[in-house]
């Protein structure tokens, strides 16, 4: 599937689980399962992020419900400019986190100091941003 085909309008407002949000719980993000170093990585490449409250089986389905405002958010917040296919919208740091190591503490329920450690120390960004530009590729996500 081309990703044009496949991109679908921004939302402007995060949803009320958007995993790039400071107000979502840990409890619900626990739900989800452990995928802070996805979120991460998904936010530096050409990867399509639909909402996943959009779409029918809550799994960020590309093609299904709008784009997710969170993810356009802290792309902005952390300076990533994607294709025109990825959904832009400004900055916000008051909503959304404002840094991996923010967003890594809080889905992980650590300290942003020791999320800072780890990334330096684990698996940088660019290890995570490769992770997923893998996984995207093989899933047809990514905008070439």
């Amino acid at each position: 599937m081309e990703i044009s085909k496949a991109a679908t309008p921004q939302r402007s407002e995060c949803c009320s689980q958007c995993p790039f949000a400071r107000a979502t719980s840990k409890e619900y993000l626990d739900t989800r399962g452990d995928n802070a170093e996805r979120f991460i990585g998904q936010a530096h490449i050409n990867a399509l992020l639909p909402c996943h409250m959009e779409s029918s089986d809550q799994n960020a389905t590309v093609g299904e419900g709008r784009q997710c405002a969170g993810a356009a958010k802290f792309r902005a917040n952390i300076g990533v400019d994607l294709r025109p296919e990825i959904g832009k919208l400004p900055a916000d740091c008051d909503t959304v986190f404002s840094n991996e190591a923010e967003l890594l503490a809080h889905h992980v329920g650590i300290s942003v100091e020791l999320a800072e450690q780890y990334i330096a120390v684990e698996i940088s960004v660019d290890e995570m941003a490769t992770n997923e530009f893998n996984a995207a590729i093989a899933k047809g996500r990514y905008a070439t």
